[in-house]
C-alpha cells in the first residue's frame, strides 16, 4: 500500500460484449433499470478491481460542515489553480473565483461581478459596470484593471490557453478602464453574444500583477472560497471566505479527492467516503439509487461522449472514411445501450437541443453507404482500427465497445485498447489516432471555436476548414438573430460532414450525493458553491 493511501475493493463488471446476439435481440432485453447487466458498467463476468483512494478521504466520520467531492483527477497530478491553464483544476474555479456573468438555469449571462453591461450601436464595443466593495482574499480590491489583466493572461501566447480560440476576438489593446467599477471592452469584430464569451471558464478573474506561477499554485481570487492547501495528485482543501462580498458560505470548507476511476469514485461513495461524484454513466443509476444515504439528481445536458478521429494521421485524413465512421452509429441504440435512456441522440455536432443555435437534422445509420465509401477511399474489404479508451469518465468505455459492434456490421475491424485512467488526458487524448473524449455543455459560439478551429488548443480532431470558420466569423458579427442562428448551423452542417469527431448522443447530467448534503436542488444546473452547506 502506498503512503498516504488506502486501498479498497470493489465488485466491478468487464466490458461486455453482445456475445453473438444481434443488435435488435440485445435491445429488446433492455430496460432502463437494467443497469448492471448492459453496456456501462459491463455485463459479463464479474471481476474484483482494486483502487487507491487518498487515505484523508477514509476517515470514519466526516469533518463538519466539510464537502467531500471526488475529482476524477483530470491531468493526474499535473493540475493548477489558473482558470486559463489547458490542466486547470476545473472543480476548484468557482469556489476561489467569479466571473464577470454567470449562467442562469438557461444558460443566459446574469450578473456576478459585473451589475450590468451594454453595446454600442454595431456591438463592437462593450460597456460594463462592476461590482463595487469586492476584495480578493489577499485583502486587495476589485477593480476594473483587473478585468483588464484577465483577459491578457488569457490571451497570453505562452499560456497556450485552449480559450484563446473564443476570446482573441477581444483586442487587448483597445480596453478602457474610465473608473474602477467601469471597463469598456473594444472587439477585432462585432459580435452580438459577447455576454455569452463572458461564461467561459477562463474568465473567472485573477488580481492585476499576478505572475503565472502565483496564479497557478494561489488561487487567490474573489470567490466563496480561499485556498488552505494545494496538493495536485492529492487532496486538495478550500476554507470559507468569510469575507465574501455575498456573505459567509454555507460549508465551511471543501476537499477536492482526486480517485481516477469513475467505479471507484462511485464506490467511494456508496461507503460514506466522499459526499459528491458525477461522471459516471447511467449504468450506474440503479446502484446509486438503491442506496439509502445516496440522493441522485438528474437534469437534460449538453454533456457529450465522443470518439475521436485525427483528421492529420491515416486512414482518417480520408474525409471518406471519417463519414463511413460515423454512419454506422445506431444513435438511438446507442442512448439506449450505453446510457440505458440517460441522454438522446447527437448528430455529430456538438451543440445541444437545448442551445438557440442548435441544428436539429437527424443522421440515420447507413451502413451501405458507410460500405461505398469505404471502398471509394481504397478499402472495398473494409479496414482495421485501433480504438482507445478509459474508465475515466462514465460512458467513454462502454460507448467503444458498442461502436466496435457497430462499426464491424460495415466491415470496420475496431480493436479496442483498454488504457488506465491515471493519465489519459496526458498520454493518450490528442496524441492516439482514434480515441474517446468526453466535453461538458459549452454554448454554441464557445463549444464551436474551442474545439473545431484550426490551432485551437483543444482541437482534438485536428480538423481544418476555412469555411467553417468564416461562417462563426460571419455569426458573430451578424446582428440579425435569425441570419445570425442559420450561420451557426450551417457551421454545424459543414461539421457534421467534415470533422473528425463521431458524437452519437448527449448525455444527461447525473450527479450523486451523500444524503448529508443540503441546498443542492435538482433543478440548479451549476453547483451553487456559495449555498450549499453538509450536515
Amino acid at each position: 500500500m502506498m503512503a498516504g493511501f488506502a486501498t479498497v475493493l470493489i465488485v466491478a463488471m468487464e466490458p461486455f460484449g453482445l456475445g453473438g446476439r444481434t443488435m435488435a435481440d440485445f435491445s429488446r432485453a433492455m430496460s432502463r433499470r437494467g443497469a448492471l447487466k448492459v453496456a456501462g458498467a459491463g455485463a459479463g463476468a464479474l471481476a474484483m478491481r482494486q483502487f487507491t483512494l487518498p487515505q484523508q478521504a477514509l476517515a470514519q466520520e466526516a469533518a463538519p460542515g466539510v464537502l467531500r467531492w471526488a475529482t476524477d483527477d483530470e491531468w493526474a497530478g499535473k493540475e493548477v489553480l489558473d482558470p486559463a491553464s489547458p490542466d486547470r483544476l476545473w472543480e476548484s474555479l468557482g469556489a476561489l473565483y467569479n466571473r464577470l456573468v454567470k449562467p442562469d438555469n438557461d444558460g443566459l449571462p446574469v450578473p456576478d461581478l459585473a451589475l450590468e453591461w451594454s453595446p454600442d450601436a454595431g456591438a463592437e464595443r462593450w460597456t460594463f459596470t462592476l461590482r463595487p466593495d469586492v476584495t480578493f482574499h489577499d485583502g486587495r480590491r476589485f477593480t476594473a484593471k483587473d478585468v483588464v489583466a484577465t483577459v491578457a493572461h488569457v490571451l497570453d501566447p505562452d499560456l497556450q490557453s485552449p480559450s484563446a480560440a473564443v476570446l482573441e476576438i477581444i483586442d487587448v489593446d483597445g480596453f478602457e478602464t474610465p473608473d474602477d467599477q467601469t471597463v469598456i471592452f473594444s472587439l477585432k469584430q462585432p459580435h452580438a453574444d459577447f455576454p455569452m464569451l463572458m461564461l467561459h471558464y477562463s474568465m473567472y478573474i485573477i488580481p492585476e500583477g499576478s505572475s503565472a506561477e502565483e496564479i497557478g499554485t494561489l488561487g487567490i481570487g474573489t470567490g466563496p472560497f480561499r485556498l488552505e492547501s494545494f496538493n495536485p495528485g492529492s487532496t486538495t482543501r478550500l476554507v470559507a471566505n468569510e469575507n465574501y462580498w455575498e456573505g459567509v458560505p454555507g460549508l465551511k470548507g471543501i476537499e477536492l479527492i482526486p480517485i481516477a476511476d469513475v467505479e471507484a469514485r462511485i464506490s467511494a461513495l456508496m461507503a460514506g467516503q466522499v459526499d459528491f461524484i458525477d461522471g459516471f454513466s447511467g449504468s450506474s443509476v440503479a446502484v446509486l439509487e438503491a442506496n439509502p444515504n445516496v440522493m441522485l439528481q438528474e437534469l437534460p445536458s449538453g454533456n457529450w461522449t465522443t470518439l475521436v478521429m485525427r483528421c492529420d494521421q491515416a486512414p482518417f485524413d480520408n474525409a471518406d472514411v471519417r463519414q463511413a465512421m460515423k454512419l454506422v452509429v445506431d444513435r438511438p441504440f446507442a442512448v439506449q445501450a450505453v446510457l440505458q435512456g440517460h441522454g438522446v441522440p447527437a448528430n455529430d455536432h456538438p451543440v445541444w437541443p437545448g442551445d438557440p443555435y442548435a441544428l436539429a437534422e437527424e443522421r440515420p445509420q447507413d451502413l451501405e453507404a458507410a460500405r461505398e465509401l469505404l471502398a471509394g477511399a481504397g478499402f472495398p474489404d473494409g479496414l482495421t482500427v485501433e480504438l482507445f479508451t478509459s474508465d475515466i469518465q462514465g460512458p467513454m468505455a462502454s460507448l467503444a465497445v458498442v461502436y466496435k459492434e457497430m462499426a464491424a456490421a460495415a466491415g470496420i475491424n475496431v480493436d479496442v485498447k483498454q488504457t488506465p485512467a491515471d493519465g489519459y488526458w496526458n498520454d493518450i487524448w490528442m496524441n492516439k489516432p482514434f480515441c474517446t473524449s468526453s466535453w461538458g455543455e459549452r454554448p454554441a459560439d464557445q463549444v464551436l471555436n474551442e474545439v473545431f478551429r484550426a490551432g485551437a488548443t483543444w482541437n482534438e480532431s485536428f480538423w481544418e476548414d476555412a469555411e467553417f470558420e468564416q461562417l462563426l466569423d460571419d455569426a458573430r458579427r451578424e446582428i440579425d438573430a435569425d441570419v445570425r442562428r442559420g450561420l451557426y448551423q450551417e457551421a454545424q452542417q459543414r461539421l457534421m460532414n467534415g470533422s473528425g469527431n463521431i458524437i452519437p448522443f448527449f448525455t444527461t447530467d447525473l450527479r450523486a450525493l451523500s444524503s448529508r448534503v443540503q441546498n443542492f436542488a435538482d433543478t440548479q444546473r451549476d453547483l451553487n458553491y456559495f449555498t450549499v452547506s453538509v450536515e
